[in-house]
Parts: C-alpha cells; structure tokens; sequence
C-alpha cells in the first residue's frame, strides 16, 4: 500500500485556511482536553475518602468509585442497577430517614449531608452524612443523580468518648463534692470525740484506773480509724480526679526503710511480731513522701495480719535486670487466695476469707498505694500462697546513684507557750469548749471566742490579738474572707491566723492560704500541732503550712 504523502508547506498553509479544516482541529483539541480532564476526574474519583454514586433518573446505581466498595463491601457489578436505599438499609436504619429521603427527591429537591444509618455487605451498621444531588438535563428533567456519603465512624466514636469522659468526670466532681460536704460534716463531732480524748490522756489518765484508761483507749483509736477511712476515700477520690504530680528524686532506700521500720516499731511490739530489716538497699527515682506512704501501708498491712510471735521481713534489692529497686515486705500470715488476687488493688475490696482483726482496713490503703506506685513508673505486685503468707514488692525505677540520708527525727520538746492573746471564731459549741479546755492548763493565754464571723470581726478589731484561729464555715459568711478583709489592715498585719476546718481538699486548703491564712489545720484538730505552732511563734509572719 502506497502512503499518502507528507503535506507541503504550502498545502499546510492551506489547510490552516480552510474553514472546515480549522473546526476539525478544534473539535480535535477540545476531545484531548475533555480526555484531559476524564481522567483528572477518574483519579479524583478513585482517591477521594469519601464514597461516590451516580444513579439514573430511575435512581439505579450506574457506578461507584473505589470509596465505595471500601466503604460498603460492595463491587460495582454488585450494586449495578440496585436503588441505594434497598443496597444499604438494614436493622439499624432508620425508616423515617429513608422516607424522607424519597420524599425530597420525589419533589425534585437534593439533600446536604442527612445523617443516617446503613450497613455493609457483612451487616455491620456504619453511620454517614449523605449528600444526593439531581443532575438536570437541557429539557429541564432529571436525568441523573450524583450520591456523596461521607463516613461519620471515627467523629462518631470521637464523640461518643468525649461523652463518657465528660460522664465520668461530672461523675468524678459529684463524688469529690458529696465527700467534701461529707468529711466536713463528719469532722465536727470527730474533733470534739478526739479532743476530748486526747485531753483527758494528757491531764487525767494518771487517775484513771485500767479499765477506764483501756476504754478511753479504745474510744481514742475508734476515732482516728474513721479519720482515717475520711483521709483515704478523698486521698483515692483526688487521685482519680485530678492525679497529683510527683516530685521525683533520687531515694536513698537504705535510710527511708530504716524510718519505716522505726515508725511501726510500737505497733509491732503491741502484736509481738518481729521486723527483721534488710537494710542494704538501692537507691531509686521516686517521690520520697509516696514511698513512704507506700510502705508503710504494706508494713502496717503485714503486721496486722500476722499471728502474734511471727517475723515480717522489710528486704530491698535491685531487679535481675538491673532497672528497678524492689523493696519486698514478707509475712507469715494467713495467705490470699489465688481467686481474690485479681480482686486485691480494687477500692473497697475485703477479702472473703481474711481474719478478723483489730483496726482491719477499708479496702481502700492498696488501690492508694497501687496507683501512687502508678504515678512513680512504678507498681506493686504480690505472690502469696493460702495459709503460707504473702510477699507485697514495690517496684520503682533506679537511681543511677545514691545521695544522700534521711534525716533523723528527732522527738518534739516539752511545749512552753508565751504570753498570748487569742480570738477563736467557731459556731459549734463543741469545738469552742474543746479549745477552751486545751488552753485551761495555759493562764498566759488569754482566749476571747465568737461564734459569728461578724462577731469574730469585732472581738479582733477590740482585742488586737496575737493569733486569730478561724473556722472556714460560719454562719454569717465565710472565714475566708474574715481573713482576707482584715489581715491586709496594718492594724492586723502580726497577727498570726490560723484556719481550722473540716474541709481537707486540697484546692481548699491552696486557697485558704493563698487569702492570707498561715497555717490550715483539718479537722479533728492535731492539738500537738497547734501546741507547736504556738509556742514557736515568729516575730513576724510565718510561711504558709498545712
């Protein structure tokens, strides 16, 4: 076959002239354009995340892009020529959506991004926003539809977890609230009960006989047992709500299991059982004010459930991998059961077949200590076998090196107290005959009490005393701001305010102190504390305590 001759220059220059042949070079560039633009269309199509479908004026599916199958489990020769509605809708669809769909569309009109339920080809339920848009011809009928379906899963469940953790921490503040108002209540009588006590063991119990002295004994320890039950459910409830930040160092365990030991030598002796102490041990990165807490509610732990004449062991050794420093606590009691072991670190958990004991806990000391172990890196793991005692180990993260020695205690001196004048605002009877009592052995003090906050603000104003003890809930308004009107007044600027409250939050207690209290005692009242703060009373103010 011959071929056709390449065109001249001057039959180019024809052809470039002639009408006809100039709309064939148009109709040919504009097909390589609308090729163009098919196939950004197609790899658009084919990339997007969200689901595509055209449909016919009958509504029948003509095609769907890779979104959709993803989206769906459905090939296009599966969905060809099926209406979306009958496709997708299943148990979860909601029929009133559906109809409102058809009727929108019956009327001509699209939808924007309608929220509904489908499901996939395995049945499973997804949520979308879909979007259906009629396409209209040159003769002004409908002859296409153009379908988005946007996949709403990952907002859905976004949302769906900003809801639960807005339950729980409306949750969380409703408890931290109901045991503030709880504790404060509770506080009030617990005062009077362990001030009373206390006094009478400090100016009576010489003249008691045994079997009053064992009573006023036991009435003594009932109450801090229930103080305590008050200081562990707000000590858990802050932890959950608003975990503290550890100050992390570096922990000589050497000396602090030295203190820890010496601190339940007593309670050990009363229930002859032996602490035998390892006290070769590493050093750690840990927060030394945890730890202690830590152990000693291990220590305590395995005291109380040892039989009288057994051995507890306190042992610190560093890890075979050499990363952590374990402290174990050993004990020869009764054993916990392999069935209660996953029980042992939830709040408010006694164990079915632990011996009654004297002073047993509340089943709130290990799920305080697991989760400050937590907040360390570290965590607290037991082995114990039923009837052959238990090994509770700390673990925490080690120390490079050691530094350093905890500094030895030393017993507090006999308290002298000066000359002093004292305002004490306080609304409950109680309360103010238990600071009356307190100061009665002290005639160099001189105690003026109110029961108002305004007449608390009178006696101040005419007594110009040295130190002003004032409770936080009065009556007439609040002892905050008794504290804050007055303390910034030159006439008051020595005066030493001291808060006392049943309130033991503390956000509170920041916040009393921050208004210009110096120091904040809860409630009951730690009278041997008070005794110390005022006998060592500075010339000018003092730093803010708790």
């Amino acid at each position: 076959m011959s071929q056709r001759p390449a065109d001249t220059p001057e039959q180019a220059r024809e052809a470039a002239t002639d009408p006809q042949a100039q709309q064939i070079l148009q109709l040919q560039s504009a097909l390589q354009r609308a090729q163009a633009t098919n196939q950004e269309l197609a790899l658009i199509a084919d990339r997007v995340t969200d689901a595509i479908l055209m449909c016919d004026a009958r509504r029948c599916i003509t095609w769907v892009n890779p979104a959709f199958t993803r989206m769906t489990g459905f090939t296009l020769t599966e969905c060809h020529g099926q209406l979306p509605e009958e496709l997708l809708s299943g148990p979860q669809t909601d029929p009133a959506t559906i109809a409102r769909i058809n009727q929108s569309l019956s009327h001509g009109q699209g939808l924007d991004k309608l929220t509904v339920c489908h499901h996939r080809k395995d049945g499973e339920a997804f949520w979308v926003a879909r979007s259906v848009h009629p396409i209209q011809g040159a003769d002004g009928e409908i002859h296409r539809y153009i379908e988005v379906l946007t996949d709403l899963g990952d907002r859905r469940r976004a949302e769906a977890e900003h809801d639960r953790r807005l339950e729980t921490e409306i949750a969380l503040a409703t408890r931290t609230e109901f045991l503030s108002r709880l504790s404060h209540g509770m506080r009030a009588p617990l005062n009077a009960i362990l001030g009373f006590t206390q006094l009478l063991e400090m100016t009576a119990a010489a003249n008691m006989d045994d079997t009053t002295r064992r009573h006023l004994s036991h009435l003594h320890a009932a109450g801090h047992q229930l103080l305590h039950l008050l200081d562990q459910a707000l000590d858990y409830t802050q932890l959950e709500a608003a975990p503290v930040r550890p100050r992390t160092q570096r922990v000589e365990l050497s000396a602090l299991l030295k203190d820890v030991s010496a601190a339940v030598d007593e309670e050990a002796r009363q229930r002859r059982i032996t602490v035998v102490l390892d006290s070769q041990s590493p050093a750690v990165w840990a927060d030394g004010q945890h730890t202690r807490a830590i152990l000693l509610n291990l220590l305590r732990n395995a005291i109380q459930f040892s039989a009288p004449g057994s051995t507890v062991w306190l042992v610190g050794k560093v890890s075979p991998d050499s990363q952590e420093g374990i402290v174990e606590v050993r004990d020869q009691g009764f054993g916990i059961s392999a069935d209660d072991l996953p029980r042992l670190f939830q709040p408010f958990t006694r164990l079915a077949n632990a011996p009654e004991a004297g002073g047993a806990g509340n089943g709130l000391g290990l799920a305080i200590s697991q989760r400050l172990a937590e907040l360390m890196h570290g965590r607290i793991a037991v082995s114990s076998t039923l009837g052959h005692g238990s090994v509770f180990s700390l673990h925490l993260p080690l120390a490079e090196t050691q530094t350093g020695r905890a500094a030895t205690r030393k017993p507090s001196p006999t308290v002298v107290l000066p000359a002093l004048r004292v305002v004490h605002v306080e609304d409950n009877a109680l309360n103010r005959s238990l600071v009356e009592a307190l100061f009665a052995p002290y005639p160099q003090v001189r105690l003026h009490a109110a029961e108002t906050a305004a007449e608390g603000a009178t006696l101040i104003e005419s007594v110009q005393p040295d130190v002003a003890l004032i409770d936080i809930g009065l009556p007439d308004g609040s002892g905050l701001d008794l504290c804050r009107r007055l303390s910034q007044q030159p006439a008051h600027k020595r005066v030493q305010w001291i808060a006392l409250s049943g309130d033991a939050l503390p956000e509170h207690i920041a916040r009393a102190l921050q208004t210009g209290f110096h120091h904040y005692l809860v409630k009951p009242l730690q009278i041997q504390r008070l005794l110390d703060i005022l006998a060592h009373l500075p010339d000018g103010q003092s730093p803010p305590t708790r």
